[in-house]
């Protein structure tokens, strides 16, 4: 990966024990490599030291955009999308490709690591020539740089009519390759879709939803079990995952979540598919401590751990969409056990008929009279919502993580060393061997003991409160880097219906074919306004749920304390 540059929002005071680098508001520094993990990247400083850096502490700084681009390509010679995001690890492959996959030859070659541990992931580069001209709904060409959830625009770039929605084009130029273009004039000549393919969205007193799943189900990912094959040569970690409406277990790796991720993210065109966690752990491992081999073990299972839980929330998430949790992928991903079945599902998961544009084929949406401009307000209000949350989620996300860093190192530090002092006065005042002394004596080395058992609490309090609160941040800032390429989807089919009413308006449209262009207009809106609810109520669930848990255990832990302070002041009362 090329080097790139970055601006420090916040100061960080790096633990060079652990191969971190300090810096201070405002300075530049050089990213070495992104792919770290966990929220992590390698930088370099102004004088040469390298070191690792929280990401959500720094901004990348844009390249210039060129002043005369290159001139597009025809469309068909656009390559498959790549998939950016939190886990950077989603790529698209062909059929052939994915069948050579199971005999594990995406697997790093390593008995010392897991599931890909030692491995560098790469995704597939994109073609910034295929996006030009009218069969993509006339956007300009994309900037080929590398895309990143926490950066925006250079000055003067054409980002979109909204204003705030990211420069993101992969899966756009998926949706006019699969035929948005196509889907808009009405050129698809098979629209029969099937009762079982077809989605529906209602029209409820919030506005336009997803039809509910009238069976929800839960599913349990558990058990990551080392395995390995060729003799050693190649390692992996299976997870056993357990659907509540079947209890049968299914053993899957890393790569069949990655398999499925390329589905979803293929078939459902107005549905942002939330990135996965990250595959890879072994640069994260050697900076933290390179010269030991055990603890470089014992992180490695902490990955192991922390994956499974990110795995579980993603899972958690799809099983709990409306749409995701009924699809056929996901019941073939989640129920088949059998190996041969499985090659039969996947073949046909990845040769679905309506992905892209046919995608909306498969919409049933109410009919609508709403009026392109009412669409174009909702739109906007949303755009704005989903820049303004991700910068909250990125600021939140930076403070969580600091005081989570205190609660374990200054916090901590801080309180024991007033143990200490507490428990050096009582030894001084235990001189003193007279009656009167003695009572007193105890209580301050009582005191000394209350503040070195305060002082591990603070250690141990991060996992009850900021990392289930970091979690659900993180989990939301994966969402929100998604959404622009819904919105560009949804942006370049209502700019194609305002074209075709222009037309109309020229006497060069009929109005029969300009009124099925904005009915399919509608059919998309209806279908990324049902999205957008179904976000919306889901994050007033998941944020309820997480401020509870926060302050619930804050308050509980700051009574735990109040007790123990209490318990030394008796005892000094009573001496």
């Amino acid at each position: 990966m090329a080097e790139v540059q970055a601006t420090a929002l916040y100061e960080f005071e790096g633990d060079v024990s652990n191969g971190e680098l300090s810096f201070k508001p405002g300075e530049t520094l050089t990213i070495v490599q992104q792919d770290v993990g966990e929220g992590w990247w390698e930088a370099r400083n102004y004088k040469g030291q390298l070191g690792l850096i929280p990401q959500a502490y720094v901004e990348l700084i844009e390249p210039p955009m060129p002043a005369f681009p290159p001139p597009p390509a025809p469309i068909a010679s656009a390559p498959a999308h790549d998939h950016n995001g939190w886990s950077n690890s989603g790529h698209q492959q062909s059929q052939e490709a994915w069948d050579d996959d199971w005999s594990d030859d995406d697997e790093a070659s390593s008995t010392s690591t897991g599931d890909g541990v030692g491995s560098v992931n790469q995704s597939n580069a994109s073609n910034p020539q295929a996006l030009q001209g009218g069969g993509n709904f006339g956007l300009s060409q994309a900037n080929p740089k590398r895309s990143s959830a926490a950066s925006t625009s250079p000055p003067g770039t054409d980002m979109s009519k909204y204003g705030t929605v990211k420069k993101s084009f992969n899966r756009f130029s998926q949706f006019a390759k699969a035929g948005g273009e196509a889907y808009m004039m009405g050129h698809f000549t098979s629209t029969n879709v099937s009762s079982a393919d077809k989605i529906n969205v209602i029209e409820t007193a919030d506005g336009l939803e997803w039809q509910p799943n009238n069976q929800p189900y839960t599913c349990a990912v558990r058990s990551p079990k080392k395995e390995s094959k060729l003799k050693g040569l190649k390692s992996f970690i299976a997870y056993q995952i357990t659907p509540s409406f079947s209890n049968i277990v299914v053993s899957r790796r890393y790569k069949h979540f990655d398999w499925l991720h390329v589905q979803l993210e293929n078939k459902f065109t107005c549905i942002p598919i939330p990135p996965l966690p990250d595959k890879t752990i072994s640069a994260a491992i050697g900076a933290l401590n390179p010269s030991s081999s055990a603890r470089a073990g014992r992180y490695e299972d902490e990955f192991i751990d922390q994956r499974m839980k990110l795995l579980q929330l993603w899972v958690d998430r799809i099983c709990r969409h409306p749409v995701l949790s009924l699809s056929e992928v996901f019941q073939h991903f989640l129920t088949c056990t059998d190996e041969k079945k499985w090659k039969v599902g996947k073949r046909k998961a990845e040769k679905d008929e309506y992905t892209g544009g046919k995608f909306f084929l498969t919409l049933d949406a109410p009919p609508t009279t709403k009026q392109l401009a009412d669409v174009d307000a909702k739109m906007e209000t949303f755009c704005k919502f989903q820049k303004n949350m991700e910068d909250n989620m990125k600021t939140l996300s930076a403070v969580a993580y600091d005081n989570r860093k205190k609660h374990l190192g200054p916090f901590k530090r801080e309180y024991q060393k007033l143990g200490a002092s507490f428990k050096t006065l009582a030894l001084t005042f235990s001189l003193d061997s007279g009656t009167y002394s003695q009572q007193l004596t105890g209580a301050i080395d009582f005191t000394g003991d209350t503040y070195n058992e305060i002082g591990n609490l603070f250690e141990k309090q991060p996992r009850n409160d900021l990392e289930p609160l970091m979690d659900t941040l993180n989990e939301y800032k994966g969402m929100l880097g998604q959404f622009p390429d819904v919105l560009k989807v949804h942006e370049g089919a209502i700019g194609k219906a305002k074209e075709c009413v222009k037309l109309q308006g020229e006497n060069r449209m009929q109005e029969n074919a300009v009124t099925s262009v904005v009915q399919r207009a509608d059919v998309i809106s209806c279908g990324t306004l049902a999205e957008i609810n179904h976000f919306h109520k889901q994050r007033c669930v998941d944020f309820k749920d997480v401020m509870k848990t926060f302050l619930s255990a804050q308050i509980k832990f700051y009574a735990e304390i109040s007790q123990k302070l209490q318990g030394a002041l008796d005892k000094v009362e009573t001496s």
